[in-house]
């Protein structure tokens, strides 16, 4: 069965389409396009009129591509930034009325559970328990988990849109904003941090996402590093020579590093800082980045049944 998945995000609006086997699956497509659907209105629980009309190009957009594909089934989820909206359900009708997509609005906690799936089938977790970490434009999701099972889960609405929406950071971002910000998360995120001390975590996971853009740059360095097509490890110390270089550039120069998504350079301070909080507390030496997410999640829950 040919089905396409459509992943309603902050920042952007992803479609995945695959053949779908019992027990495998060919990607037929796959694209995304920017929305900022959260954009001057998240932290007021509001989708503004200009980024739904953005949102609805993007699913008209998606819809076209999905029909000339011919896909049998159409999946649609909307995360963090429509599920607070209190307009959400003009996005809703609008979706079915203008692209003829059911949009499906799921809380933190399946959007975890769904992540989880997306990256468990692709090959990057192991027997060892490590955080996975899903930064998107509305909120942040946490799973301590291996290869064979979910131990703990969050979900916070930190996401990075939220994060430039509060501190309308300067360009270059100003130290004094940055340690903000940082003290921002950390309180915020304290309750995890105690929750999973003892679960002693050995590496991080990022899915998808910003953990792509740290990816491209860093093979963007090193044209003679293999990666896989789903997988790609790197140091901390690595991570925090971007951390540094990111937090120090403007958003002219942050888009002239090679490896650089244009879409991702104006949100990519909030992202590193985020990241930052993860590394610092937990100590880690080691950052996996995974190429799947909240879309292939979809793709294998349905396939497993579990959707």
């Amino acid at each position: 069965m040919r089905i396409a998945v459509i992943d309603c995000g902050t920042n952007t609006f992803n479609l995945l389409v695959v053949d779908l086997m019992l027990s495998d699956y060919s990607i037929i497509h796959s694209s995304k396009i920017a929305v900022k659907i959260g954009k001057g209105g998240i932290n007021n629980s509001l989708i503004l009129p200009d980024a739904m009309d953005r949102a609805m190009q993007a699913l008209k957009s998606h819809r076209n591509e999905i029909d000339r594909l011919s896909a049998e089934k159409i999946l649609v989820f909307a995360t963090s930034a429509v599920r607070s909206a209190g307009n959400k359900e003009e996005f809703i009708s609008r979706a079915m009325e203008e692209a003829g997509l059911e949009v499906t609005v799921i809380s933190g906690e399946r959007e975890a559970e769904l992540i989880y799936e997306g990256v468990k089938n692709s090959g990057t977790l192991t027997d060892e328990i490590c955080l996975l970490m899903d930064i998107g434009g509305g909120s942040c999701e946490f799973i301590l988990c291996n290869r064979e099972k979910i131990v703990k889960r969050y979900s916070y609405e930190i996401g990075v849109s939220r994060l430039i929406d509060k501190f309308t950071p300067e360009d270059p971002i100003l130290p004094s904003t940055v340690e903000a910000m940082y003290d921002y998360l950390n309180d915020i995120l304290k309750d995890m941090f105690r929750q999973t001390e003892k679960d002693a975590p050995q590496y991080l996971v990022g899915s998808s996402g910003t953990f792509d853009t740290f990816r491209d740059i860093l093979l963007a360095r090193n044209p003679d590093v293999r990666a896989s097509a789903t997988e790609f490890t790197y140091t901390t110390d690595e991570f925090e020579h971007l951390y540094k270089e990111i937090l120090g550039k403007t958003y002219e120069e942050r888009l002239q590093i090679p490896g650089m998504a244009k879409f991702r350079a104006e949100m990519i301070t909030a992202s590193v800082i985020a990241v930052k909080c993860i590394t610092d507390q937990y100590h880690f030496k080691h950052i996996k980045s995974s190429a799947y997410s909240l879309k292939e999640g979809i793709m294998f829950a349905l396939r497993n049944g579990t959707l």
